[in-house]
């Protein structure tokens, strides 16, 4: 999954997002999603979601031991 998730990667969804966004008429939340700190800040959002959803997944199967 780390590999799927590089910063590069993260940037380059956004930077499309950004762009649709301009289309459709979005200026605001295009400069948002263009913004490369938000790259930053979604990465660290989405490592500690699963972060989080693994320690509750491997709670869950030591209970079942």
């Amino acid at each position: 999954m780390q590999t799927l998730l590089t910063p590069g990667v993260v940037t380059g969804l956004l930077a499309c997002a950004a762009a649709l966004a301009g289309i459709f008429g979005r200026p605001a939340l295009a400069a948002f999603l263009a913004d490369p700190s938000t790259a930053e800040l979604l990465l660290a959002v989405i490592s500690g979601v699963l972060a989080l959803a693994a320690g509750a997944l491997r709670g869950v199967n030591a209970s079942r031991l």
